[in-house]
């Protein structure tokens, strides 16, 4: 379930959304790269967001699958999602047009959001008894005239990164952080699913908690500072 849900009411109306539900599901296809099993269909990245699991983390909204299939094909004619079927899956990406509400978002209305004024509220949530990640600890590294983020391709776009590295670092450490309740040592790794979680503990990222992480390793990630990118290009050179 969700813990917080957020909408820029500006933008969603600019974008023609129609109601406080329309809103909030558009919201969380937004953030789909975080939770959603990437399928490739005709060379193109899309993710499926499998009805019951938008209905099983909006309790409140009381949504039924047909309602929700109601809203993708809505949310598809007013071209902020492609919406597509393969088999029984219900497929979507972002368009152009869609994308005008993630910028916005997440820099005005979502208190988390990481910017450049306060970098270092990753994933801090105001929910009791959550886990705070306030920010992850890479070790050190100094990147060269020919680092890896000039050269890969897959750091082109946050998308990019994150399949990427869904693909390539399943079960392994990509950075450590603290929980600032418990103290405990968290280590930041990607589950054979694709999503974020912490391998001591066993708890898995999602929603907007996990976009900001996500959001700070492709930070660390096109400096060159990512330590485990750079393992890896080591060990495949």
């Amino acid at each position: 379930m969700r813990y917080s849900l957020y909408i820029n009411q500006p933008v969603a109306i600019d974008l023609g959304l129609e109601n406080t539900t329309e809103a909030i599901i558009f919201d969380y296809l937004i953030i789909a790269p975080t939770w959603a099993e990437p399928i490739i269909i005709e060379n193109q990245v899309y993710y499926w967001v499998a009805r019951q699991k938008i209905c099983d983390e909006h309790p409140l909204l009381d949504l039924k699958t047909d309602t929700v299939y109601r809203y993708l094909k809505r949310l598809g004619e007013k071209g902020l999602i492609t919406y597509i079927k393969q088999g029984k899956k219900d497929c979507i990406s972002i368009t152009k047009a869609g994308k005008k509400y993630v910028s916005k978002a997440m820099s005005e209305n979502n208190p988390s959001a990481i910017s450049e004024k306060n970098p270092n509220n990753l994933g801090e949530l105001s929910e009791l008894g959550r886990k705070k990640i306030r920010h992850i600890n890479i070790p050190p590294y100094t990147p060269t005239n020919d680092s890896l983020s000039k050269r890969a391709d897959f750091l082109k776009s946050q998308n990019s990164f994150i399949n990427y590295m869904r693909g390539t670092y399943k079960n392994k450490v990509i950075g450590t952080s603290i929980d600032q309740y418990t103290q405990n040592r968290l280590e930041i790794s990607v589950t054979e699913k694709g999503l974020l979680y912490d391998k001591i503990g066993n708890e898995t990222f999602q929603g907007t908690r996990a976009l900001e992480i996500w959001e700070k390793l492709y930070e660390y990630a096109l400096k060159g500072e990512l330590p485990i990118l750079n393992q890896n290009q080591k060990e495949t050179a």
